[in-house]
């Protein structure tokens, strides 16, 4: 499951399956809207518009892309967990997991853009009921980052922008690689969640990024992608840093860490070794990519550029 949905899941779980029950029963929402329309190779090859021109991403990462492409004016909704300054002015549809269904239809929505995940086949039959195609992508991994944006650029006809994005990532990602290439790599822990502890395994974006800004991610050997862990295997792997995305947990600081029992007994919290990071920078895998690998390089090998 991507991690942005394991996170909004601790809040709206009981709220998203609540909701479809009650829309399914009540009959609210007006079913009888048409067929959804295929959006595979929207884009007409003699120039033409593409199809999708009311458009709604229920994740940020590919609201993101969507922005980076110049598709900005086919976005006619957002989710609550947008944070795009160009999109605050559009109304929104609720949370990515349990959008209001009414209001997507009163949108007029006609195509929808959502991550693959355990919840997404029921939210994806509801929607095309209502007559709104759907594109799911996977999103959990760098190269899912670029599979997206090629799509998206099919779809909405920006395949220029969104080829020039792709490439400008890579060429991103490889400079920030190159340049801590020389340096010994860094034992680092991803703190995905303070309690439990969660942290990021390997085959993550954030493990790929952790690698391309000259770290080691302690717990890549995981066979679990976002694995729950125990305060002993922490110690015992002893990260010498830990990134910890801020705002996840609301005033969390080295202070308390240092006060707290489990996480005073690491290392890396006793030397002071704690990074804190922007949560809407690390926790999904956009368009600003590059640029929370440049401020991992940065923090983990000073003067490295």
């Amino acid at each position: 499951m991507p991690l942005h949905q394991r996170l909004t899941r601790r809040r709206s779980r009981h709220f998203w399956l609540w909701g479809l029950a009650v829309l399914a029963l009540s009959g609210c929402v007006d079913t009888t809207r048409s067929e959804p329309r295929s959006v595979a190779g929207s884009v007409d090859r003699g120039g033409e518009s593409p199809i999708a021109q009311r458009v709604v991403a229920l994740v940020p990462s590919l609201a993101e892309i969507v922005v980076s492409i110049g598709a900005t004016d086919l976005l006619v909704a957002r989710t609550d967990f947008d944070i795009e300054p160009s999109l605050a002015d559009l109304p929104s549809v609720g949370g990515g997991l349990d959008p209001s269904l009414e209001a997507m239809v009163e949108f007029e929505i006609d195509l929808v853009l959502m991550s693959e995940g355990r919840d997404s086949p029921a939210l994806k039959a509801q929607l095309e009921r209502l007559g709104m195609s759907v594109m799911s992508f996977p999103i959990e991994t760098v190269a899912h980052l670029y599979s997206a944006t090629e799509r998206l650029g099919v779809a909405l006809g920006r395949e220029e922008s969104a080829q020039e994005l792709s490439s400008t990532i890579r060429t991103e990602l490889d400079q920030v690689r190159g340049s801590v290439a020389d340096r010994d790599a860094v034992p680092v822990m991803f703190v995905v969640w303070g309690d439990p502890p969660m942290t990021a395994g390997g085959g993550t974006y954030i493990d790929e990024v952790i690698a391309i800004a000259g770290g080691l991610n302690v717990f890549s050997d995981s066979p679990m992608e976002w694995p729950v862990v125990g305060f002993e295997s922490i110690v015992d792997r002893a990260p010498k840093v830990l990134i910890w995305p801020r705002g996840e947990v609301a005033g969390t600081d080295v202070d308390r860490l240092r006060t707290t029992a489990g996480w005073q007994e690491v290392t890396a919290v006793q030397s002071g070794n704690v990074l804190f990071v922007d949560a809407n920078l690390f926790n999904r895998p956009g368009s600003n990519v590059a640029a929370a690998a440049r401020v991992l390089a940065d923090a983990l090998h000073p003067g490295a550029r």
